[in-house]
């Protein structure tokens, strides 16, 4: 029920963002939300406590982000708050985020490697991937010592297994077809 209350108001967002051209600034601004709101832990429950008023709730986002925000991420906060919704804002940054990704062609990809990869190869990566897929790569690497040589990729939910271990377990799946 979450995900889909944050997918409601992330589109809501979003479709406003792209009737007036301001995803980005959109996307911008509630980045920065989120970012305080993580710094500051106690501030999504002190939003979300069912004590404190609406418009005490109204007036601390109004402190913490005067002159930061535009007027329709500040109205958008406003009915978070009205609908007693804020508690789902940083299901619908990621919602938000997810729409966005897809509105520029962005796709998400992370690069799982045995130790860091140096920055070259992850532009040569980047790049690569970028030119057969026809989408702007933002890749992450995540380190996994488990990885034996080589780079394991996920992206769009799916698992590209380049390592030296993939390989091997698919030639032992290939002779254990070929026994039998």
């Amino acid at each position: 029920m979450a995900k889909l209350i944050a997918s409601r108001y992330a589109s809501a967002l979003f479709d406003a963002g792209k009737d007036l051209d301001r995803t980005d600034l959109f996307y911008r601004e509630i980045l920065d939300i989120r970012g305080v709101l993580n710094y500051e832990k106690k501030l999504l429950s002190i939003l979300d406590h069912p004590k404190i008023s609406k418009q005490e709730k109204k007036e601390l986002i109004d402190n913490l982000f005067e002159g930061k925000l535009s007027k329709e991420v500040f109205n958008f906060m406003y009915i978070l708050i009205d609908k007693n919704r804020q508690g789902n804002f940083l299901e619908m940054v990621d919602e938000y985020e997810d729409l966005y990704y897809e509105d520029e062609g962005i796709l998400r990809v992370v690069a799982i490697t045995s130790m860091p990869m140096r920055e070259d190869a992850q532009e040569r990566l980047s790049k690569t991937l970028s030119d057969k897929l026809n989408k702007k790569i933002e890749l992450t690497n995540k380190i996994d010592e488990e990885t034996i040589g080589g780079v394991k990729l996920e992206l769009e939910g799916k698992l590209i297994d380049g390592t030296i271990q993939g390989k091997l377990n698919s030639m032992a799946r290939t002779f254990r077809t070929a026994a039998n």
